[in-house]
């Protein structure tokens, strides 16, 4: 088969600062979410912003009929909800993957620290325009790549070195499909394919890339 396909390292959303990250909590309230919570809900009222102490979270949009298509995976000193400052609703849905521990900022607090603190603006800033490019390139995907282009992306992104090998948190195929914009059907097909022509190995805590993948499926 032709050579590797390569993708390049996403651009990580810039984390708050200490210091503008203390200014926020302290005009906020901090709440504890157990794992799988739903924090905010796409066309419900945008009344406040969050910050992420703890945890992991996934921003996600969805239909009528349920289907899901992940945007994102928020950590910690990273934040949503900014959209509140031009929409009135959620844009998007939020919920958590691990136990998470959120600062609550209302509009009013947040747009009375926007107005004195310009490093915060300017920041917010840099975080739009950034997830900006970062949306820009997953509609790219979805609308040039096949299937398999947008598994050897997200394998590409998610993969990182360890003991001289080239592992991959493992994911649900299910998990899979949600975050590249396909059907679960599908991603095991591929997934297959590629375990029984030794290209990756599965196993309960990672998938490994133990050759270049193909170019194509």
């Amino acid at each position: 088969m032709p050579g590797a396909v390569e993708s390049p390292e996403p651009e990580r959303v810039a984390t708050l600062p200490a210091e503008l990250l203390e200014a926020l909590v302290a005009c906020g309230n901090v709440r504890q979410f157990p794992r799988n919570t739903i924090v905010v809900l796409e066309g419900e009222p945008a009344e406040a912003l969050y910050i992420v102490i703890e945890g992991q979270l996934r921003v996600y949009v969805s239909d009528e009929e349920g289907h899901e298509a992940e945007l994102s995976r928020l950590g910690p000193n990273e934040y949503f909800g900014e959209l509140m400052l031009a929409s009135r609703v959620r844009t998007a849905s939020v919920r958590t993957l691990s136990p998470a521990r959120l600062c609550m900022v209302r509009r009013e607090e947040f747009e009375v620290l926007i107005r004195t603190r310009p490093d915060l603006a300017f920041h917010l800033i840099q975080t739009l325009i950034q997830r900006i490019v970062a949306l820009t390139a997953n509609v790219q995907s979805l609308a040039l790549m096949d299937v398999y282009g947008r598994i050897v992306r997200l394998f590409m992104e998610l993969g990182h070195e360890s003991d001289g090998r080239r592992l991959v948190p493992r994911m649900s195929q299910q998990e899979i499909a949600e975050r590249i914009g396909a059907s679960r059907s599908m991603v095991n097909r591929i997934l297959k394919d590629l375990s029984d022509g030794g290209f990756i190995s599965l196993s309960r805590e990672s998938i490994e890339l133990r050759r270049e993948l193909p170019r194509r499926w």
